[in-house]
């Protein structure tokens, strides 16, 4: 697989931190409709953005009246979620090993994180469902694997791996562990996705 161009490391977030929400929107407007899509009708009580990144969505869940828990790796990116959400609790933590107990937020989000190319996928995952309680739901915002395979999506996904994703298979990894799921395609050609998985009472 092809190296990324840019090196997506704590430093580099670190350094486009307070510039972060006018990159993004410039160049990555479906992530903050991803974003947007993961808040509505949440379920009040606890969520945690496990890469809360400068916090746009841990501001929207407390305006819901969610208690809001947030972790990142990029302690500029937290600098930034703690101006916008100052009651939310914050942890620099890495999403493979969060310090918090299992079966703990009624809502467990990520959005624009866990499609990284070096991003060991299961076990973010895995770590979303174990924090998760019992009832309670999983919400994705990211890239994603596309419902269909074309030359079209083939060119995409080399596109994308370049600027370090690559397109993991939310979907099924989550109906594979028994968890209710469902999918909506909200652009790229099925591409970026909002993926809610309900985990059993």
């Amino acid at each position: 697989m092809a190296k990324p161009l840019i090196n997506w490391s704590p430093k580099f977030y670190d350094r486009i931190s307070k510039k972060y929400d006018l990159l993004s929107r410039v160049f990555f407007s479906m992530g903050e409709k991803g974003k947007e899509r993961v808040v509505i009708n949440l379920r009040i009580g606890s969520i945690l953005d496990i890469a809360c990144g400068s916090g746009g969505l841990l501001k929207d869940a407390v305006g819901v009246g969610a208690r809001a828990f947030g972790s990142d790796t990029s302690w500029g990116m937290l600098t930034e979620t703690r101006f916008k959400a100052p009651s939310a609790n914050l942890v620099q933590a890495s999403f493979y090993e969060l310090p918090f107990k299992g079966d703990t937020f009624d809502t467990v989000v990520e959005t624009n994180a866990v499609s990284g190319v070096e991003i060991e996928s299961d076990i973010v995952l895995s770590e979303m469902v174990r924090l998760c309680k019992p009832g309670g739901e999983i919400r994705i915002g990211d890239y994603a694997k596309a419902p269909k395979d074309n030359l079209w999506q083939r060119f995409m996904e080399w596109i994308g791996v370049l600027f370090g994703d690559y397109p993991h298979d939310y979907v099924t990894y989550f109906r594979a562990r028994g968890l209710q799921t469902e999918v909506e395609y909200l652009g790229f050609d099925g591409m970026y996705q909002y993926v809610r998985a309900e985990k059993a009472a």
